[in-house]
């Protein structure tokens, strides 16, 4: 089979060649004329509309109030949240060195406490051995201590030999090495020096006094942490209660990374809480943190916040100020806004002008640091640009309604 050609008839040509001419001319049409000042690439900007359009009822309904940007002086004051925790080097956590049995809990959860106040009374077997082995070792000790004494008086008169000397006298030593390591044990165990020495003194109080051990408030503080109750059995080390000096806590507060160069160690800071709003407690910052948390961009900063009403509690959340010394090339009036005027869209932060009544733009900003409740404005606003503070949250959810109108 021969396969011919396709050719195209003749009369259709002029067709095709007008309507390739009508397209070229189109694509000229539309192209656009070069302007002056051209916008950002469209990357650049977030995605959505740029801006929005209110009625004067809408605007009411929202309650959004607006602000003229210009210079402002701003008092390097850093404001920074976080929440108030123990002080662990004022924290202990009570034990026993004994296994046994809470024979009695003097003192109930949240009970002020003075050093040497009793917490715990202590039954325990292994603590009635250690004791009785002091009593025994302390028994033979006497025994072999006469004993080398008169070997010391008989060897001078020849009257034993050498080797009966030093038999008595190493029993002598092993005795005394046995007696004092019966005294370790129960100073191991928490036994008071008052105890151990009236044992050594007189072993026969020992079955009268029973085998109690009264554990003792190390600090001045108060009962934070209660994990037993009377009659209950525990291990060695368990920990029975935890006692806390409130006196002083530790503050933990968030740093942006950006403010991370205006906040040093030993630098002083005030404390509000929720709770107590017309109280302000005083400390310093103690350390400032070695990782930045890449998610938030945030340095954990601890402060040592004195608390002589013990009002500061354990988790309470907290705002901290903070006068940061003012470098030198930021001694004048910067523009800045107020800081909940600055929003965040699509990871960006920006701000909504009022371009004209009822109509407002979205404009991305950036930033610098934070101060006093204002936030520099480092790009993106000009001075008199006029945008919103109050309400600025509704107007975002505004852009978004809008912008899935679009998409739709």
């Amino acid at each position: 089979m021969i396969r011919r050609p396709l050719i195209a008839p003749l009369c259709l040509l002029p067709v095709v060649l007008a309507l390739a001419g009508t397209g070229c001319r189109k694509q000229e049409a539309v192209s656009p004329a070069p302007q002056e000042a051209a916008r950002p690439a469209a990357t650049s900007e977030p995605e959505g509309p740029a801006s929005v359009r209110l009625t004067a009822a809408a605007i009411s309904e929202a309650g959004i109030a607006t602000w003229r940007v210009q210079p402002v002086d701003v008092a390097h004051r850093l404001v920074l949240t976080g929440s108030v925790s123990f002080d662990e080097n004022r924290t202990l956590q009570v034990a026993a060195n004994v296994k046994g049995r809470a024979a009695a809990i003097p003192v109930d959860l949240g009970a002020r406490v003075r050093r040497g106040d009793p917490l715990v009374v202590v039954e325990s077997i292994e603590l009635g051995r250690a004791r009785e082995d002091l009593v025994r070792a302390r028994a033979e000790l006497n025994v072999a201590e006469r004993a080398f004494a008169r070997a010391q008086t008989l060897v001078k008169a020849k009257a034993i030999s050498d080797g009966e000397f030093q038999s008595r006298e190493g029993d002598y030593l092993s005795k005394k090495s046995a007696a004092a390591a019966a005294e370790r044990t129960l100073h191991l165990m928490g036994e008071s020096d008052d105890r151990i020495a009236r044992l050594s003194s007189a072993p026969d109080t020992h079955d009268a006094e029973g085998v109690t051990l009264t554990i003792r408030a190390p600090f001045d503080g108060r009962v934070v942490e209660r994990k037993i109750a009377p009659g209950a059995l525990f291990d060695a080390l368990q920990p029975l209660l935890t006692v806390a000096d409130l006196s002083t806590v530790w503050v933990f507060l968030d740093l942006q990374e950006k403010d991370l160069a205006l906040v040093s160690e030993g630098l002083p800071l005030t404390i509000r809480g929720d709770a107590y709003p017309s109280d302000a407690f005083t400390g310093r910052v103690d350390v400032v943190g070695s990782v930045v948390d890449p998610g938030t961009r945030t340095v954990k900063v601890r402060a040592v916040v004195r608390n002589p009403d013990l009002k500061l509690k354990q988790g309470m959340f907290v705002k901290a100020q903070m006068q940061v010394p003012r470098p030198p090339e930021e001694a004048r009036a910067s523009l800045s806004v107020p800081q909940g005027a600055i929003q965040t869209m699509d990871g960006r932060p920006v701000v909504f002008v009022m371009t004209s009544p009822g109509m407002f733009e979205r404009r991305q900003v950036g930033t610098g640091h934070t101060l006093d409740g204002f936030t520099e404005i480092l790009t993106g606003l000009r001075d008199g640009d006029v945008i919103v503070t109050e309400g600025s949250f509704i107007l975002k959810s505004e852009f978004v309604k809008a912008s899935l109108v679009d998409k739709e």
